[in-house]
C-alpha cells in the first residue's frame, strides 16, 4: 500500500505542478501586453499599487511570476522600490485566488477541461487561441492532479499512526510552519503547497489547526522565487526580495497570537474544510496588507540599511539642451562637450578593461556592460540632436561640421564596443582557467599604456579642435600598429616554444585585434579634425 500511495502522490503532484505551469504560463502570454500596461501604471500611491498587485497576480495565477516581473522592472529602472513594494504586498492577496478555485473541488470536471483544452490547443490556428487551449488544459490537469493526490492519500486516513503524525502539526505550530516553508521552497510554488494541504485535509489527514500553521509557513516559503530572481541583480531588487520576506515573516508573527480567533470564526464562514483553508489563506494576506501597507516608508528605510549604498547606474547625456537648438553654434558646442563626455566614459571603460586583464573582476565586467549601454544611449541622443540642428538655419561651416560629428559619435560608440569586447575576452580566459604568459602580459600592458595615451590626446583634440594633439594621435597609432605586428610574431614564437597554450593564445590574438581596431576608430576622429580622408 505504501508504494502505491507514494507513486500516486508523486504522480498527482507532478500533474498538479504541470497543470499550474501550463495555466500560469498561458495566462501570462495571453495578458503580457495588458500586464505591462498595468505595471507601467504603478505609482507611489500605495493603495493603487497594492490593487495592481492583486489584479496582476489574479490574472497570471502566480505571485512568483509577479515578483519576477517586478524585479525585471526594478533592474531596468522602470519603477522605484517605493512603488514596487506595495505591488508585492498585493500579489500575496492575488495568489490566494488559486486556493479559492481549488476549494471549488472541480475534480469531477477535470477530464472535461482536459478534453476541451486539448481540442482547442490542437485545432486552433491562432497563437492566442492555442494559449487559451493551453490554459484550459492546464486548469483541467491541475484538478486531475489534485484528484489523484486526494485518492492516493485517502487510505492513510484509516491508519492511526499516520493520522496522529499529521495531527501533531496543530500541536506544534513552529514545526508546521517550518515544514510549510521547506515544502514551498522545494516546490517553488505556494499554490502547489496549498493544493497539497487541501488534498490532505479533504482526505481527513489534516485538521484545520494543522492546515493553518502549514499555510503560514507556505506564505514565507513563497518568497524564495523573488530571492532567487534578485541574485546577481541590482541592490534595489535585493531590497524588494527581502522586503517580501519581511512582509510575510512579520505578518506571521502578528497573526500567531490570534490563531484561536481564526479557528473560532473561520468555520462559521463554511463547513467545508477545503473552503476554510482557502479562506484562511485569503484573510491572512488581506489582514497583513491592511496592517503593513501604511508602514511602507519604514520598510524602505530598513531595507536601505540592510543593503546600503547605490547601484552602479547608467550615465545620461547632460549637455544636449533643446533650448540651444535655435542657436546652432551653441548647439554644436554642446554636442562637442557631449562627445568629450562620451569619450571620457570610454577612457574609464579602458581602465576597467585593463584591470580585468591583470585580474578578472566580475563587478568591473558588469560596470562596463552598463557603461556600454550608456555609450549606446548617448550615441542615440547625440545623433537625434544633430539631426534636429539641421532643421535650423546653418552657415556653410556649421553644415559641413554635422557629418564629421555624426561620424565621430559612431566611432566613439565603436570604441565602447571594443572596450566591452576586451573584457568579454578576459572573462572567457577566466572561466576557462586560461592564463597569459608573462611576455604576453607585458605586451598587453604596453599596448594599454599607448592606447590610453592616444585616447587622452584624442579627447584633447576634440575639446579644443587641437590639430597638434590630433597629429600626435596619428604618430601613436603608427607605434601601436608596429608593436602589434611585432607582438604577433613573438606570440607565434611563444607558441612554437610551448611557452603559451593555444587556447590562451587565441584570446590574446583577439585582444590584439580589438586594441588595433579601437585605436583606428580613435584616429578616425582626429583625422576628421585634421580634415584628412573622407571627412
Amino acid at each position: 500500500m505504501t508504494i502505491s500511495v507514494i507513486m500516486g502522490l508523486m504522480g498527482g503532484l507532478g500533474l498538479f505542478l504541470f497543470g499550474m505551469h501550463l495555466l500560469s504560463d498561458s495566462m501570462r502570454k495571453l495578458s503580457l501586453g495588458f500586464l505591462k500596461i498595468l505595471l507601467e501604471k504603478v505609482t507611489s500611491n500605495r493603495v493603487k499599487s497594492a490593487a495592481l498587485g492583486v489584479a496582476v497576480t489574479s490574472i497570471i495565477q502566480s505571485s512568483s511570476a509577479t515578483s519576477v516581473l517586478l524585479i525585471g522592472f526594478l533592474n531596468a529602472g522602470l519603477i522605484t522600490l517605493t512603488a514596487a513594494l506595495p505591488v508585492i504586498f498585493g500579489a500575496n492577496i492575488g495568489t490566494t485566488i488559486t486556493a479559492q478555485l481549488i476549494a471549488f473541488k472541480l475534480t469531477k470536471s477535470a477530464f472535461f477541461f482536459v478534453f476541451i483544452g486539448a481540442i482547442v490547443y490542437l485545432f486552433a490556428k491562432k497563437t492566442k487561441n492555442k494559449n487559451r487551449g493551453r490554459a484550459i488544459l492546464g486548469f483541467g490537469i491541475l484538478f486531475l492532479g489534485l484528484a489523484t493526490m486526494g485518492a492516493s492519500v485517502k487510505p492513510l486516513a484509516g491508519n492511526e499512526t499516520i493520522m496522529n503524525l499529521f495531527l501533531t502539526f496543530g500541536q506544534h505550530p513552529f514545526l508546521a510552519i517550518v515544514i510549510g516553508v521547506v515544502v514551498t521552497v522545494l516546490l517553488q510554488s505556494s499554490s502547489t503547497t496549498i493544493g497539497m494541504v487541501i488534498a490532505f485535509a479533504s482526505a481527513g489527514l489534516l485538521d484545520l489547526p494543522s492546515s493553518v500553521y502549514l499555510i503560514l509557513g507556505d506564505n514565507i516559503g513563497t518568497c524564495i522565487t523573488a530571492v532567487l530572481a534578485s541574485i546577481g541583480g541590482k541592490l534595489v531588487s535585493k531590497r524588494l526580495a527581502v522586503g517580501h520576506v519581511l512582509f510575510n515573516v512579520i505578518g506571521t508573527l502578528i497573526v500567531l497570537p490570534f490563531i484561536p480567533l481564526y479557528l473560532h470564526y473561520i468555520p462559521m464562514l463554511s463547513g467545508d474544510i477545503a473552503r476554510q483553508i482557502a479562506n484562511t489563506h485569503t484573510i491572512f494576506n488581506i489582514v497583513n496588507t491592511i496592517i503593513l501597507l501604511p508602514f511602507v516608508p519604514l520598510f524602505i528605510g530598513l531595507l536601505n540599511k540592510i543593503f546600503p549604498g547605490k547601484d552602479y547606474e547608467m550615465i545620461e547625456a547632460k549637455f544636449l539642451d533643446d533650448n540651444l537648438l535655435p542657436t546652432p553654434g551653441l548647439a554644436i558646442t554642446a554636442v562637442t562637450k557631449e562627445l568629450s563626455a562620451m569619450l571620457g566614459l570610454c577612457q574609464e571603460m579602458l581602465k576597467k578593461a585593463r584591470q580585468c586583464t591583470l585580474s578578472y573582476n566580475h563587478k568591473l565586467k558588469n560596470e562596463i556592460s552598463i557603461d556600454e549601454e550608456s555609450v549606446d544611449e548617448m550615441q542615440k541622443d547625440i545623433t537625434r540632436y544633430l539631426i534636429e540642428i539641421t532643421q535650423h538655419e546653418l552657415t556653410e561651416k556649421q553644415r559641413s561640421l554635422i557629418p564629421a560629428l555624426l561620424h565621430s559619435v559612431n566611432d566613439i560608440e565603436k570604441v565602447g564596443d571594443y572596450c566591452e569586447s576586451l573584457v568579454r575576452l578576459t572573462q572567457r580566459a577566466y572561466e576557462n582557467d586560461l592564463t597569459f604568459s608573462e611576455g604576453a602580459k607585458g605586451e598587453l600592458e604596453k599596448l594599454f599604456d599607448k592606447t590610453y595615451f592616444l585616447m587622452r590626446h584624442t579627447r584633447k583634440a576634440l575639446d579644443n579642435n587641437d590639430e597638434k594633439a590630433a597629429r600626435i594621435t596619428l604618430n601613436i597609432e603608427e607605434e601601436i600598429d608596429d608593436l602589434i605586428d611585432a607582438y604577433k610574431l613573438t606570440h607565434i614564437e611563444r607558441l612554437e616554444e610551448k611557452m603559451c597554450i593555444s587556447d590562451a593564445g587565441l584570446i590574446y590574438s583577439d585582444m590584439l585585434t580589438d586594441i588595433e581596431r579601437l585605436n583606428d576608430h580613435l584616429c578616425n576622429i582626429t583625422k576628421g579634425i585634421l580634415h584628412i580622408g573622407k571627412r
